[in-house]
Parts: structure tokens; C-alpha cells; sequence
């Protein structure tokens, strides 16, 4: 049995099967509304960044998709984009975000650092993707994270020295959960300080989600909760960002 939906309805996708190594999908589109949609459901793509990725994805995956344990979408190309929704998604509570002691310290006595939200979310992106090895901000993506940050739905949260851009994150909030697309860092511990600029402007309740585990953002007070919990929290009600208005000197994150 092959795994294929006629169109992309997440709600047809089956994961009572899915692992953490397999994808829940491939296929379909990233355009603005089907990347939000499939948020919605708790997956993140990671599209193919030329013909011999969606060669590799069709290798990896062709077997799966034929056996019906993963979906594919109607495209072009179905290997093209992979779909994920592992089963233990990776966390931070935003009122539970750490930053060392050394950190903090440096923060008071040393950085002369600020921090802003929403004020380069262009810029943000391609720095985060002129520092990744793997292509998957390819132009079509960006173009859609664009779109959803011009919408409302995408936030990026920037960490500067003077007028230049040393760090930072971006990702797109739902329910009670603010996804990390991904993050950069040019100079050591700015991303970290971007980590817990988006902390300080959530609720405490909301939860940052940082979609893959790493030793980095362990460090940060990441942990998993289910599948299950993470998609009652983005069906929860929205709470939305501290509004992006003027700068938070990076200073006051010490405390």
C-alpha cells in the first residue's frame, strides 16, 4: 500500500507509526499557507536543496512511503521536501530557560549588547542560512517564511553590537508555542542571549520549540514531552509575543 494523499490534508496523516528517524511526510508544497498548515499540525519541512538531495530522500524513504508508514503529498518531485513530527518533541519552557553564571555576568559587566524583535527578520534568515552546511533554506522557503512573518505568524529576534548583527533566531508562534526555525550566532553566546530575549517577551507558560535535540539547547533547559502534549499546546489559545516595539538592552537578561 502506498502512503498518497490526493492533496495535502494533514489530518489524513497517520502517526501512530512515526519515529524519530523516519518523516511523517514528503512531498507536497511550502507555499505560505501549507507551511502554516502543516505548523498547525506540528510538522517542519526540511526541503531537498537540488536533484540529488530528493535523490537521497527517495533512497532513504522510497521503501516507507510504499509501505504506507509514510504519506506523500501530491508535487512536482514528492522527494523534494521531507515532513517531520518526531515523537518526543524538544521544549523550552520559557520561564525556564537557563544562561550560566559566567553568562549572566558578562552580561552585566561586559557585553555591550542590545536586542531587538522583528526589526531584520530578512536578515536573520539569510545569516541563518549562509551559516548552515545543509541547504534547506532554499529561496522558495525563505520566500514563504517571509511571507508568514509579513502576516504576522513568523518572528525573528535579533542580538547586536553597535549597529552590527552578531546573533540571532527566528520561527513562527502558535497556540502556546513559539517553533525555532533555526538560530546563528557570530560572535560566542550571542544566540544563546536571542534564546532568552524570546523567552523574556513569551508568557512563562508558553513553550519554545526547538524541534531537534542538540547539546546546545539542552544547555538552554530543553527537554522532550510527547507528541500528544506538544499538539494539545498549539491548539491551546494563542499568546501572543510582548509587543516588538523599541530595544531591550540584553543587559536587563542578566538578572
Amino acid at each position: 500500500m502506498t502512503g498518497t494523499c490526493t492533496e495535502m490534508a494533514w489530518e489524513s496523516v497517520d502517526l501512530t507509526g512515526a519515529t524519530a528517524d523516519l518523516p511523517v511526510a514528503v512531498g507536497g508544497s511550502v507555499a505560505p499557507h501549507r507551511l502554516l498548515e502543516a505548523y498547525r499540525h506540528g510538522a517542519f519541512p526540511y526541503p531537498s536543496s537540488g536533484d540529488y538531495a530528493a535523490e537521497v530522500n527517495r533512497a532513504l524513504y522510497g521503501d516507507h512511503v510504499e509501505d504506507g508508514v509514510i504519506t506523500a503529498f501530491p508535487g512536482t518531485d514528492p522527494y523534494a521536501v521531507t515532513w517531520w513530527n518526531p515523537p518526543q518533541r524538544p521544549v523550552i519552557p520559557a520561564g525556564g530557560l537557563h544562561l550560566s553564571r559566567n553568562l549572566r555576568r558578562d552580561l552585566r559587566n561586559r557585553h555591550p549588547w542590545t536586542t531587538t524583535c522583528d526589526h531584520a527578520f530578512t536578515e536573520v534568515v539569510q545569516e541563518c542560512r549562509r551559516h548552515r552546511s545543509s541547504r534547506w533554506l532554499t529561496d522558495e522557503l525563505c520566500d514563504s517564511l517571509l511571507a508568514l512573518y509579513d502576516a504576522g505568524w513568523a518572528h525573528s529576534v535579533e542580538v547586536w553590537h553597535g549597529d552590527e548583527l552578531i546573533g540571532g533566531l527566528f520561527g513562527t508562534g502558535m497556540g502556546r508555542v513559539h517553533g525555532v526555525d533555526s538560530a546563528f550566532t557570530r560572535v560566542p553566546d550571542a544566540g544563546k542571549v536571542a534564546f532568552a530575549d524570546l523567552a523574556a517577551r513569551l508568557p512563562g507558560e508558553a513553550l519554545i520549540d526547538v524541534q531537534v535535540t542538540s547539546d546546545y539547547t539542552t544547555a538552554l533547559g530543553a527537554r522532550p514531552i510527547d507528541r500528544a502534549d506538544y499538539l494539545a499546546a498549539l491548539r491551546d489559545v494563542d499568546l501572543p509575543l510582548i509587543p516588538a516595539m523599541g530595544v531591550r538592552f540584553a543587559s536587563a537578561l542578566a538578572g
